[in-house]
């Protein structure tokens, strides 16, 4: 394990008691908690919030983190470090009128001091009216992706887009057997699919349908989306739709540390299970001391309509 603290290799000054690395993409950051032996030495060194850490393993990078919580006592020192920085967390009320994604992205990452990145997302679409409500720029960006069929990162220091269908069409980055007795592997049905949804608002109407749910009397309808046209309702409702029924089926496996295993990447399963199938990943948990890794992935739907 190397450890890079404000741009200096400190691996050969501390002693790691515990490393847990997060990577996700479902509304919340990426994130370190590590602890140290030896909290004197860190005092000396007055580590402060929003100071960058970066560590490496066998390949496996966190990227650029920020610390974000110290917890020293009992002789050992314990940092948290997210991939969101301190001073990008500020709330405010904020109103974007037909601008583009790329325009409100851009607007965002100037105004927390980050830059931005999009991948597969069509950056130019415009939005006729939304409103940031009294959120940090993260949560905005995370709400407006989930409408724009997108998951929202933080990868970095730039924000970051990931479209779902450009997610989904990549080459998967492994193939893996799944048996039904397969210890480590965990795959589970979390309440029933939506055929329908309808996105109403006083002055637009969209409705979404999944071609794979046979119960036609599964529909849902929601009303609180400021879509102004009906291209822009029906657009939002089928991304609700397949963000809603693609968490309806899950995959948990563990096993020994995958540094390749990363968020949003496509994993196909097969082995003559319910589990078969193609999958995208949804959080990755990396125990670096113990050398070991947890995933959790959620379907590929690609019969939204």
């Amino acid at each position: 394990m190397n450890i890079i603290w404000q741009g200096t290799d400190i691996t050969g000054y501390v002693m790691v008691r515990k490393a847990v690395a997060k990577d996700t993409c479902g509304g919340r950051c990426d994130g370190l908690d590590i602890e140290f032996e030896n909290a004197d030495a860190w005092y000396r060194w007055g580590p402060k919030e929003d100071d960058e850490i970066r560590v490496t393993q066998d390949g496996w990078d966190s990227g650029i983190l920020y610390l974000n919580t110290i917890a020293p006592g009992d002789g050992k020192y314990r940092v948290i470090a997210t991939s969101l920085p301190c001073k990008a967390r500020q709330r405010q009320w904020d109103s974007f009128e037909n601008r583009s994604i790329e325009e409100i992205l851009r607007r965002c990452a100037a105004q927390t001091g980050m830059d931005f990145q999009t991948f597969g997302v069509d950056n130019t679409i415009r939005i006729p009216y939304i409103q940031r409500e009294n959120e940090g720029c993260a949560a905005f960006l995370h709400r407006l992706s989930v409408l724009e069929g997108a998951k929202f990162k933080c990868v970095n220091g730039k924000y970051t887009m990931i479209s779902l269908d450009w997610a989904q069409d990549r080459n998967p980055l492994s193939t893996i057997r799944i048996a039904a007795d397969q210890d480590g592997a965990d795959y589970r049905r979390s309440g029933a699919k939506d055929y329908s949804l309808n996105l109403v608002t006083p002055y637009a109407k969209g409705t979404a349908k999944d071609t794979d749910v046979s119960d036609v009397m599964a529909t849902a309808e929601v009303t609180e989306y400021p879509a102004l046209d009906d291209i822009q309702a029906a657009r939002w409702a089928r991304n609700l739709l397949r963000e809603k029924n693609r968490k309806c089926e899950s995959l948990t496996i563990q096993a020994t540390f995958h540094p390749a295993w990363t968020a949003m990447a496509r994993v196909d399963i097969n082995g003559g299970t319910d589990a078969d199938g193609e999958w995208l990943t949804e959080e990755v948990e990396h125990d670096l001391k113990d050398g070991r890794s947890r995933a959790v992935l959620y379907r590929c739907i690609r019969s939204i309509v």
